[in-house]
């Protein structure tokens, strides 16, 4: 497989293939994050646009944009199948959010992901993003780890992201 295969698309949060997919995130955290109650899939925002990774029609990736109180957005549900992770797929989401968060007029792109999680704060940290405070509600939590990047308009390519996605 390679990354020219893949195709990303936006779709609905309600979206099966992403419903599959948000539930083994959830399975793949819960597995990583044994002393840890987190609901993992809290802090979602009815305004997110899900991007849904698929490699012949077989979903094998997803993240979502959501607007950041205050400003800016924040990558929610960051996740690639065990089967095509290594291979790109993570980077080309990455890159789309980035790109989606552009063209909705965001100036900067944060996000969350846990200690637990080091292939996910290496493609970040290779990504240009940069560790900040842990917000709220993450902000009391150790497992924890909060970056920022900022975005600029030449990084928005026009979107075909319907409004109530």
């Amino acid at each position: 497989m390679t990354t020219a295969d893949v195709t990303i698309i936006a779709v609905a949060g309600d979206d099966p293939r992403i419903r599959r997919l948000v539930r083994d995130l959830d399975a793949d955290l819960a597995d990583r994050y044994l002393d840890d109650p987190d609901d993992f899939g809290a802090h979602i925002d009815p305004a997110i646009r899900f991007l849904l990774a698929e490699l012949d029609g077989r979903p094998i990736g997803c993240c979502a944009v959501q607007p950041f109180p205050g400003g800016g957005a924040e990558l929610k549900r960051m996740y690639v199948t065990p089967q095509a992770r290594g291979c790109g797929v993570a980077r080309r989401l990455l890159a789309e959010a980035e790109h989606t968060a552009a063209a909705l007029g965001h100036p900067e792109i944060r996000l969350e992901t846990g200690i637990h999680q080091p292939e996910a704060i290496a493609l970040y940290i290779r990504a240009g993003y940069t560790p900040i405070p842990n917000y709220p509600p993450y902000q009391r939590d150790p497992l924890s780890r909060c970056y920022a990047k900022p975005l600029s308009p030449q990084e928005a390519r026009p979107a075909n992201i319907p409004a109530n996605i």
